[in-house]
């Protein structure tokens, strides 16, 4: 990352994304597999709503790891509140080497 422009490279955001995406599956997974435990009558058919969640994430994380292997794919402007809040180590590394200091604004969001 640039420290005077901002700049972070497309495909090691994408990959970020997509690790998070992954991730997040395999969370909901465990959720689905608890929740069919817990109920002993439900079946995985009635858990629709799962299986939409699912198939969005497993189809956002497989966009992103494709994306950040496209040729054209090059550098993308990105707050660096936004970058901050990613969880590679990578990144985070080196923000916090450029002692960068990120506190939440009214109306902000968190993503990830």
């Amino acid at each position: 990352m640039s420290e005077a422009s901002g700049t972070l490279a497309l495909p090691q955001v994408l990959e970020g994304v997509g690790a998070q995406l992954s991730s997040s599956l395999q969370d909901l997974r465990r959720l689905e597999d608890a929740c069919l435990k817990a109920c002993v009558g439900e079946s995985a058919t009635h858990l629709q709503d799962f299986d939409r969640i699912t198939q969005v994430l497993g189809q956002l994380a497989q966009c992103c790891e494709q994306l950040s292997h496209e040729s054209g794919v090059r550098e993308v402007q990105v707050q660096r509140s936004i970058v901050d809040r990613l969880t590679l180590s990578e990144v985070r590394q080196r923000l916090l080497a450029g002692a960068v200091q990120v506190s939440p604004e009214a109306g902000e969001m968190e993503l990830f």
